[in-house]
């Protein structure tokens, strides 16, 4: 029993390190036309949302999925743990004892990212134009596609309208969905002050 319990908590800490607020450079910068994101952190997992169109801009085949208006928001995670309507320990174990594969899950937000996530922490970070579209790039980059340049869409997203895909990059304990939100934040830049 001591000893479930154990590996549980294990598992549960592990897991944890996608609840935490993402890493970003301490660094701010005095910006002439910021640009603004929004971090959603949902407890166990964080996500980002920036517009739709500039996503599509850069991943044209999504627009059939989500459309060019409004945000979109988009996260990293494990396969299998990720995708699952129901977990359990074993499912949890897997995805961070070993690298898996990984996949995105996109969807598009029919009212304001503060207004969607009311129950989640929502930050909006306010960048220069070309850090947001670096972070953005960074975004699209993480999608795997297939020699014809097409996504591998995997199955309805959790909750909205949205799906998710195959990504690029192995889950594992050291490389979370916390993780892919500090690269994306490190592709930025500093803040706007």
């Amino acid at each position: 029993m001591l000893r479930a319990a154990g590996v549980q908590l294990l598992v549960l800490s592990f897991l944890h390190g996608c609840a935490l607020q993402p890493v970003s450079p301490d660094a701010s910068v005095a910006c002439r036309l910021p640009r603004t994101l929004f971090l959603v952190s949902h407890g166990w997992h964080t996500g980002i949302v920036v517009e739709r169109r500039d996503l599509v801009r850069l991943v044209p085949s999504l627009a059939r999925d989500i459309g060019d208006e409004g945000a979109v928001e988009v996260g990293w995670g494990e396969e299998r743990f990720y995708q699952a309507r129901q977990t359990s320990v074993g499912m949890a174990l897997r995805a961070v004892l070993q690298p898996n594969p990984s996949v995105l899950q996109v969807v598009p937000l029919p009212r304001p990212a503060r207004e969607y996530f009311q129950p989640s922490d929502v930050k909006a970070i306010a960048l220069e134009d070309e850090g947001y579209r670096a972070l953005v790039a960074f975004v699209a980059e993480s999608f795997t596609r297939t020699p014809e340049q097409e996504l591998t869409r995997l199955s309805p997203s959790l909750y909205g309208s949205g799906w998710f895909y195959r990504a690029e990059g192995s889950f594992h304990a050291f490389n979370t969905c916390n993780t892919w939100v500090a690269k994306a934040m490190a592709a930025a830049g500093p803040r706007c002050n």
